[in-house]
């Protein structure tokens, strides 16, 4: 293996922490740990290896924040404005609980868009 000059590495909470509402950092520093190993096992230059695992740090994480976000505007915000989100989406989400973005349990890799919030919220 080679020796790295420039790539410090920092993976859970100390790369950025979640919402502990959630229960998402251990689930974070794991797979932290799993994509940098695997970056660093796959190549001998490590300072391209730490600058991928980066960026993916940064898109999966953000995926979870986001979505994070939505549950707790959705489920945690209270005074009207979070009763009348709950009153628009509660009734379809139990028509349909597929409505509601299953991140926290399968992961950062669905899909995380605009159609997504509209869906969870019963805006469309």
């Amino acid at each position: 293996m080679t020796e790295c000059e420039s790539c410090p590495a920092i993976a859970g909470d100390a790369a950025g922490t979640s919402d502990p509402t959630w229960g998402q950092g251990l689930s974070l520093a794991l797979r932290d740990a799993r994509v940098l190993s695997e970056n660093l096992l796959g190549t001998e230059d490590w300072d391209s290896a730490t600058d991928q695992y980066a960026q993916a740090r940064d898109d999966y994480f953000k995926r979870v924040v986001t979505v994070s976000d939505w549950l707790h505007d959705l489920f945690l915000t209270r005074g009207p404005e979070g009763n009348q989100r709950r009153e628009q989406a509660f009734p379809l989400i139990m028509q349909e609980p597929d409505r509601v973005p299953d991140h926290i349990f399968s992961g950062p890799d669905l899909p995380c868009d605009e159609d997504v919030r509209k869906r969870f919220f019963g805006e469309i």
